[in-house]
């Protein structure tokens, strides 16, 4: 299942996962969400963000194994995207990580999700955080369900600060030579076996999930133009003859619609909770926000659509300015209104968000 990248690569997201067992009656969770743009420059209030790291943070959990209840949560953000400066009269990235405090003692189950979004959802959080947590809750439930399965069947138990379950999340975004992006989706979740008394190390491979997706998306419209998606399921037994399974059929009806607004509750609607496309659509839900972060990474279209926009006497607040030149108005090509805390309506950024003065932006 090779997947049909053909364009130059933009930028770069993994997120992971890794369980470890403290004790006989609780489990560590820590997530990291990593976003690495590859080229361009974004102009920011404070400035230019150039290409590199641009988020670092992680989530790290203690759980109740049985229960499943956040007993303790933890947050980290050593690279963000707005840091706090004059423009943004203080504030930045990391000031609403607090409101996930109040999710301690909090149960992960299926009405989890609902709960997150309640505290930090939109306005009330970070998208990117969001997303790293949205993708450690879904996979947490089942991974210890197969935990516990596994240690009954084996009568087995583990060593304190043993590794028991990983996921593995990238996203890759490139811009192809007709404009429109690809993005290539990889989701890995491997579950090992307890290392107590084995004789190498590949027999500490128990199962391995792999979810491998392809999105081809028109630029601008932001219509998914194609959509393939393939699966693998590996065990000890398995490695060399377990074969990838061919899900276009079941991704199919996405194609043609636009991905963004509105793919996630698509997603949900299709696959809903079943456990049986779990993988897939966690997968699918990587590709809007990939979108978003491949999005500016092609700053330098900008300049080019401007300077066209203005010879031609047309344009709109992001394209026509007194002189192309001077770059878009700050915060032009951020984000949506309200989709995070430094991006709400009346927060510092929202007044900054168009402010040019000129009398030509239309």
């Amino acid at each position: 299942m090779q997947l049909p990248i053909t364009g130059h690569p933009l930028h770069t997201r993994s997120l992971t996962l890794v369980l470890t067992r403290l004790d006989a009656g609780r489990v560590r969770a820590r997530g990291v969400v990593n976003d690495l743009r590859k080229c361009g420059f974004v102009p920011m209030n404070y400035g230019i963000q150039p290409a590199g790291l641009i988020h670092q943070m992680s989530i790290d959990l203690t759980l109740d194994l049985e229960s499943r209840r956040i007993e303790s949560l933890e947050t980290d953000q050593p690279f963000i995207a707005i840091e706090p400066s004059a423009g943004t009269k203080g504030e930045c990235c990391r000031d609403p990580s607090g409101h996930l405090d109040t999710l301690v003692g909090e149960t992960i189950d299926a009405g989890f999700p609902r709960k997150l979004s309640a505290v930090f959802g939109g306005p009330r959080g970070c998208s990117h955080m969001l997303t790293l947590f949205q993708l450690m809750t879904s996979a947490i439930p089942r991974a210890l369900d197969r935990e516990a399965a596994l240690l009954a069947e084996l009568g087995a138990e583990r060593e304190a600060g043993e590794r028991l379950f990983w996921r593995s999340g990238f996203l890759d975004g490139f811009e192809a030579e007709d404009g429109s992006i690809e993005l290539a989706v990889q989701l890995h979740d491997f579950h090992g076996r307890p290392q107590v008394g084995l004789a190498g190390p590949l027999d500490r491979f128990h199962r391995q999930d792999e979810m491998r997706v392809f999105a081809r998306v028109s630029s601008p419209g932001l219509g998914i133009e194609s959509l393939v998606a393939a699966e693998r399921i590996r065990e000890r037994t398995t490695l060399a003859s377990a074969e990838w399974r061919d899900l276009a059929a079941e991704v199919a009806p996405l194609v043609g619609t636009p991905l963004i607004p509105g793919l996630a509750g698509r997603i949900f609607k299709r696959f809903g909770a079943d456990l049986e496309t779990e993988l897939l659509r966690d997968a699918l839900l990587q590709l809007a926000p990939g979108q978003i972060q491949a999005m500016a990474a092609i700053t330098d279209r900008w300049f080019v659509q401007a300077a066209e926009a203005k010879a031609r006497g047309e344009g709109n607040i992001r394209t026509a300015l007194a002189d192309p030149q001077d770059g878009p108005p700050i915060g032009a090509i951020g984000g949506k209104a309200d989709s995070c805390w430094m991006w709400r309506s009346g927060g510092p950024l929202a007044s900054e968000r168009f402010r040019r003065p000129s009398n030509e932006d239309g």
